[in-house]
């Protein structure tokens, strides 16, 4: 009975497994905002939906003609799509 349990659950068991891991590793990096400093509005600006960057190169990547940075502290400059 226990050998036919598991020989019939194990299966069904890894599969929901691997599903919801990798659905859970799909959005780790979609929720990471980028910021910005515009001058005119006090405070750092956070983009939530993120920013289409250039994907190779040197040019920076810029939202409404600002600088795009990865951290909050404006110091990791955001250089391509990641």
């Amino acid at each position: 009975m226990k050998t036919n349990f598991l020989k019939s659950v194990l299966p069904v068991f890894t599969m929901v497994m691997a599903v919801g891991l990798a659905v859970a590793n799909n959005y780790t990096n979609d929720n990471d905002p980028d910021y910005y400093d515009d001058p005119l509005e006090p405070g750092i600006q956070i983009i939530e939906e993120g920013v289409a960057c250039p994907t190779s190169g040197e040019n920076p990547c810029l939202y409404k003609g600002f600088q795009v940075y990865d951290d909050m502290g404006l110091t990791v400059e955001k250089r391509y799509d990641q």
